[in-house]
């Protein structure tokens, strides 16, 4: 059933975390009914998460030598206006140089951002949409697995195999279709364990000319990092996969290596 579209200060409050539980569900519900503005949201949502580690880096950086002889106590013959000048001076300065700082981090994660593949960053952007979602994570459950097989099989014009991670510790949960860039068809399944952690495999089919453009055999895991959604992308023939999760780096390249070695 399709339910009411949420205003711009509902979504954005939905993003903050201020609504109700009752209001937040029926935002999240909308969204999945709505891929496209699911996309913008988890766009958004990756650029708070993105600036909330950005300025917590900026805090943790150590003060200027230079700033720091600035804060010595003023000697004696110092007036009170002089300390006031100076006190202001090196308020001004710190901003600047915190404020030059973040600009240089978020231009170099910027550029980070806009090299990864396409499909890379929908990927992320599907994870911190659907991990959340409590009552409809995916499309298709896992106890119709040869059904969503078949079917997003279809759509994206190639066989899929979904892999099998039990033993490392993750059981399917389902998949669903997503819409990619000039209207492509995506697959998205998700994985979880027994507290809670979920894991999202993205698979695309990638066109002629960016499937030649990918690195040569062997197969080259890539590490990315978008807010605190972590990931390994990798290119193999005409396919591009994506696994996503807020996992520790060693524990998701397990599971990427798993995933592969089915897939291959």
């Amino acid at each position: 059933m399709q339910t009411r579209r949420p205003d711009e200060a509902e979504l954005h409050a939905w993003l903050d975390g201020e609504l109700s539980p009752e209001s937040a569900a029926a935002v999240a519900q909308w969204l999945a009914e709505n891929p496209g503005e699911a996309a913008r949201m988890a766009a958004l949502q990756a650029q708070n998460a993105g600036l909330r580690a950005l300025h917590g880096q900026v805090l943790e950086e150590h003060v200027p030598l230079h700033m720091r002889h600035a804060l010595r106590p003023p000697p004696v013959q110092w007036r009170w206006p002089h300390a006031l000048a100076a006190g202001i001076m090196l308020s001004v300065g710190l901003g600047a140089g915190y404020g030059l700082a973040a600009n240089r981090a978020a231009m170099g994660q910027a550029r980070a951002a806009a090299q990864l593949p396409v499909f890379v960053r929908e990927a992320v952007a599907a994870h911190v949409v659907y991990t959340p979602e409590q009552r409809h994570p995916v499309e298709v459950a896992a106890q119709q697995q040869a059904h969503l097989v078949q079917w997003l099989s279809k759509r994206l014009g190639v066989p899929l195999k979904v892999p099998v991670l039990d033993t490392e510790g993750f059981h399917l949960v389902g998949g669903r279709l997503l819409p990619g860039e000039t209207g492509q068809a995506r697959a998205q399944f998700m994985y979880e364990n027994t507290a809670g952690q979920r894991v999202t495999l993205y698979v695309s089919v990638l066109s002629q000319s960016k499937a030649a453009a990918a690195p040569a055999a062997p197969v080259a895991f890539r590490w990315t990092e978008d807010g605190g959604t972590q990931g390994f992308y990798w290119i193999d023939g005409h396919q591009g996969y994506a696994l996503s999760a807020t996992l520790p780096r060693a524990q998701l390249h397990v599971l990427a290596e798993a995933v592969y070695r089915q897939l291959d």
